[in-house]
This record gives C-alpha cells, structure tokens and sequence, in this order.
C-alpha cells in the first residue's frame, strides 16, 4: 500500500505558496529599486539587481518543495492560517506599493502603473483573504433569475439618471468656470513631476482622480466633455450605491425611491455635469463604503466589511470627502460598542476586517501625507474656520460666543438642503431640495432620529449629520454650504425615502395594505419630482447664463474657447481692463490649450496692427472696437453671444 502523501497535500501547498510568494516579492523588490537608480549604461550588473535573481531562484526553489517528515516539521512551525497568510500578502504588498512610490517620486519618475498595479494586487488578496469560495455560473443564473424585476427596474431609473447627465455634456453649462479650468489644467501636469504620483494631493484632489481626468483628455482631446466626463460617470454611480445603501436600511420599495430621487435631482445633475468641486464622488463612494460595512456586520461576512475598508482607503485618492467618512465611521462603531454591544460585540471580527483593509490599502497614501502634511490639510487651512481666523473675526465682530456662532453654521448648513438657493458652482435660486422633497425629508430625518437604536438607522444619521457637521463646524464661507452638502445628500435623499414611504404606510396608504394606492401615490409624487427638477435644471438655469461666477467668468471661457479658433500663427491681441482681462481664469488657459494673448488696456488707436492679427473685445470696449473697425474696414468680424447680450466681439486685421 502506498503510503506517501499527494503532492496538493495542504502543507506542501502552503510551503510553496510562501516560498514562491517571496521570490515574487524580492522580483518586484529589486525592479523597483533598479527602476528607481540612475541610469549608468558603463554598469554590466546593476546594483539591486541581485534581489530579483534571490526571488527568481526562491520561487524555483518553491517547485523543489515535496512531502516528507521535514514538510510537516516545517508546516508545523508556520501556526499561520490560509487566511492570515493572505492578510500578510495583502500587506507586504501594500508597503512594497510605498516603497514603490516614495522611490519613484524620489527619481522623478511619471509612469506609476507598476506601484498601481501591486497596489490593486494587495487590495484584491485582502478581500480574498475573507472570501470563502466564488460563486458558480449556475448560482450566479439562479441569483440573476431571482432578482431580474429587481434588476430590471434599477437598470431604467440608471439609464433616466444616465441620460440626465450625458445629454449634451460638453454644452450645458456652455462655459466653464474657472475652477474647472484649473482642474483641467492641473490633470494635464498629471503625466510629469508630483502630480504623477497616484498618491499625491493638489488641492485636496487626488492625483489618482486627476490622472483619470487626464486619461479622459488624452482619449477624447481637451474639451469640456472630456473634463466633464468622470463627474458624469460618479453621478451615474450614485444611483447603485445609494440604491444598495437604501435597501440595506429600508428595504427594496425605499431603495427604488431613493434610487430615482438621486437620478432626477436637479443639484446632483448639475455636481455631475461640471468638474469644479468633487463632492460628487462622495455620493457615490461614500455610500458604498457604507452599504459593504453595514451588510458585512449585518450578515457576519468578513468579505464585505473588508471591501468596504479597501474602498474607504482608496476615496483618500479622490477627495477630502474620505477624511470625513473616516471620522464618522470609527465613532459609529465606539457608539455601538458602548450602546450597542449585543448586536455589535458578535461583529467585532468583521470590524476589525474592515479597518485591517482601510490600514493596509492607506499605507501609500499615509507615506505621502506624513511627507507632505500641508497637502493633506490645505482645504482646511485655505476654507477652515480657525486657520482662516474667520471664527475670531466673527465672534469679535457679532458679540456672540463661540457656541453660538458655530451653531449658526451648523444651522446655516442645513438650511442649505432646504431653505438657501444653489448658487455657487450652480446659479439655482432654488434649494438642494425642493419642496416636496424637503417635506418627505424632514419626515424621514424625524423617523431616523426615532429609530437611532437601530444600527442601520444610527449609521444613517451618522452619515447625515457628520457631513452637517463637518460643514458646519469646519468650512467656511457660508455661501459654500450649497455645494459642500453635497456630502449629506445621499443620507438626505434616502431619509426622504423613508418619510414617503412611512407616510403612505400611517395613512393606511401602504404596500401590503394597498399596492395600487400606494403604487399611485408614490409614482405621483415622483413624477411631479421629476417634471420639477427637470425644469429647475434644463429649463430655469441651463438656458438663463447663470454659471460662471459673474460675467467675467463667462467671458473668460469664451475668451479661451475663440482663442483656440484663431490661426495659430497669428497674434492675438485682447483690449482689456481691471474687470476683463487674460490671465484672470483658468478657464481660458484650458480651452485655448495655454495660447498666449496679449492684454492691451491702453487705446485701440494707440497701436499699430498687422495684417492677419485678432483684436478681441471686452463687452466693456466693444464699442471702442466696433468704431475702430469702421475706420479700418474689410477685415472679418466676428460675434459670440451670451443668451441675449454680445459678450465677446473680435477682428481679423485685414
């Protein structure tokens, strides 16, 4: 009888899983540090070179490995489990993903997709550390056949909320502020120099978001459409992800209408249609980050709770909104452990799984922010309320204490879902939420302060009021709240789900009691919704020229979208003033792709011009223009119009 052990014997699988897993490391060890070394073609062996040939031979070795009392004595020594091998796999990638990109930025290396690619490895085998087995075809069928109505119908309200914000991207808002011209710009310097570490911050923004940006330019040319397009995709996102966070908390009729609330808000449209500020991406980030840990501790499944982790850390690559969520959660979670302990105690491990993926996955981002520490704060250092000394000021100036005041911004940001008009990045007069949302909102926020005992529902308005807090207390100025908010809508939204729903349910209106009624009730309030929003956005703001700031936004965006027209091989010159003039916005520098102009503040007359040369007009001189023209006629004219007045004039010198 043959007694020897197979060769797939667990303990020899182990052994050569951790031996060829090393070799691979000291591979990837030594390119990195070779990649990262001066070039010197008089080196016949570089100087790391000798750390990938260890792996190479480690991971040959790990073939050599065969069963026998040696293996078990070994096996027996490693007390690792399978799981815990992935964790350290997941981890040891994570700090070689650091090294990778301290060494990189170091040797001005641009091309990070390697410290990228290890990176995404390391966020993969943390979540397959946690997985017990992937589902097979058939099951995947049965699942799908199970919930295809369900499907189905989140499926049209994605394609509505799709169309809302893709019809006529690059042309609705017709200008681009100047916000967005600096994002374009600085996504454009992603491809060189600090910006092209995924992990570094400009503004708050992450690189890794500027660099995808940029990838959109690149792909489909340096258009608005191309800077509009992540924004878009993140607003389309939100539908899903609010729609898994809805149905975690109240079920699948809640999840619908929160999903087709998101898709037709006239706020959300507009974040998702310009890149000036990235809120947006918290509303569709955020919500997963939250549907994965509660469904993980809800369900006891490790796997999720440790997605979620691995989502959280890579939003600090996106924006300020990860610091936020950050906060709320790891109280969330010492308020259940204090008030909670019996529903939260039995999920400690898939809590502890979640923050083992968020500290593995940040390592990166960490190494860059304890470098560069002023980058990580410098939203809160340009907009804060103590580094700016506005809360000082206004404490001196107004008389009333501290408490009050910051309780006046908290009210303040609130009352910006509700009450105060959309204007900045927006030009809406009318409130985040109208008024028949607010109304079923204020109803959902009662029923989820009612129900804070519950741990979806504590998490709910952990999520609400941490972003109206954090508003509130943090940021100012005041007039910012209206864009800032952005990060309380998801949570907003699906409280005003809860409040149509429970509404219905108290007025003997509800789903079991009386589906046509309820179907009826619900289907009328979110069509008259949607007619609404529809017309708030597409019809009162997109074709009244509201966005841009002020009129010498909007000409700024002209200015760089004719400059770019302009045959390049002559000069521009642009008659200007302290209110116009080029250099004011980036705006112009994206759209005419850097094209210089030269300003010409003193009289048209007092200038020679030659032949084939570009005068452009201000509105305020376009009648300086207009005379000169007469006087030197058979050149080509030429308007551009803002809604009803003539905000740019130019001349080719015949």
């Amino acid at each position: 009888m043959n007694t020897m052990e197979p060769e797939t014997s667990g303990e020899v699988r182990r052994i050569r899983r951790l031996v060829a897993f090393l070799g691979v490391f000291f591979i990837l060890l030594g390119q990195f540090l070779i990649y990262s070394a001066p070039l010197d073609e008089k080196i016949l062996f570089p100087q790391y070179e000798g750390l990938s040939l260890l792996g190479v031979v480690l991971f040959l070795l790990s073939q050599l490995v065969r069963p026998g009392p040696l293996t078990r004595r070994i096996a027996g020594r490693i007390l690792i489990s399978e799981r815990a091998a992935w964790v350290v796999a997941a981890f040891m990638l994570s700090v070689l993903a650091t090294v990778g990109s301290g060494l990189f930025q170091i040797s001005t290396r641009s091309n990070y997709i390697p410290v990228l690619a290890v990176w995404a490895l390391a966020g993969l085998a943390y979540v397959a550390a946690f997985s017990d087995r992937i589902l097979t075809w058939a099951e995947w069928k049965a699942w799908l056949k199970s919930h295809r109505a369900e499907i189905l119908i989140l499926l049209v309200v994605i394609l509505l909320g799709a169309s809302l914000r893709f019809y006529r991207l690059g042309e609705i808002p017709r200008v681009l502020d100047g916000d967005e011209g600096r994002v374009g710009m600085a996504a454009q310097t992603t491809v060189m120099g600090d910006l092209a570490n995924p992990f570094a911050l400009w503004d708050n923004f992450g690189a890794l978001y500027l660099q995808a940006i940029n990838l959109c330019l690149r792909f489909f040319g340096p258009t608005p459409f191309a800077l509009r397009l992540l924004p878009a995709i993140g607003g389309i996102l939100a539908i899903p992800a609010i729609y898994l966070l809805a149905r975690q908390i109240g079920g699948k009729r809640v999840a619908f209408i929160a999903a087709f609330l998101v898709a037709i808000s006239h706020t959300h449209i507009n974040f998702s249609r310009i890149a000036s500020v990235a809120y947006i991406h918290g509303t569709w980030l955020v919500p997963f980050e939250l549907y994965f840990l509660l469904s993980g501790l809800e369900k006891r499944q490790a796997w999720r709770t440790a997605l979620g982790g691995v989502i959280l850390a890579m939003h600090f690559s996106v924006y300020l909104t990860a610091q936020v969520v950050t906060a709320m959660i790891l109280v969330y979670m010492i308020i259940s452990f204090i008030f909670l302990r019996s529903w939260f105690k039995p999920a400690l491990p898939q809590a502890l799984a979640f923050w083992g993926g968020f500290l593995i996955m940040i390592l990166p981002e960490a190494y860059y922010v304890a470098h560069y520490p002023e980058q990580f704060l410098n939203r809160l250092a340009q907009d804060g309320t103590l580094t700016t000394g506005w809360l000082a000021e206004t404490v001196a100036s107004t008389g009333q204490s501290t408490i009050q005041v910051l309780f006046g911004r908290v009210m303040h940001a609130f009352l910006a879902l509700i009450y105060y008009p959309s204007l900045d990045f927006y030009g809406s007069p009318t409130p985040m939420l109208s008024m028949i949302s607010a109304s079923i909102f204020l109803l959902g926020l009662g029923l989820a302060l009612w129900r804070t005992k519950s741990p979806k529902y504590l998490l709910l308005n952990g999520n609400f009021w941490a972003a109206t807090l954090a508003v509130g207390i943090f940021a100012v100025p005041p007039s910012a709240d209206s864009y800032r908010m952005l990060m309380a809508l998801p949570a907003a939204l699906i409280m005003a789900a809860i409040g149509l729903d429970q509404m219905l349910e108290y007025f003997g209106l509800g789903w079991k009691q009386a589906r046509t009624a309820y179907g009826l009730s619900v289907g009328a309030i979110l069509v008259s919704l949607l007619v609404f929003n529809l017309w708030t956005y597409y019809g009162d703001f997109a074709g009244q020229c509201r966005y841009g700031d002020n009129l010498a936004g909007r000409f700024a965006s002209y200015l760089g979208k004719y400059v770019k027209t302009v045959d390049s091989q002559s000069d521009i010159y642009l008659l200007s003033n302290d209110i116009y003039s080029y250099g004011t916005h980036a705006s112009t520098y994206f759209l005419s792709q850097t094209r210089p102009v030269t300003n010409l503040p003193a009289p048209i007359d007092s200038v020679q011009f030659v032949s084939g040369e570009t005068i452009i007009a201000n509105p305020d001189r376009i009648t300086e223009l207009l005379t000169w023209v007469h006087a030197h006629p058979g050149g080509q004219l030429e308007y551009q119009h803002d809604c009803s007045r003539t905000i740019l004039v130019a001349y080719r010198v015949p």
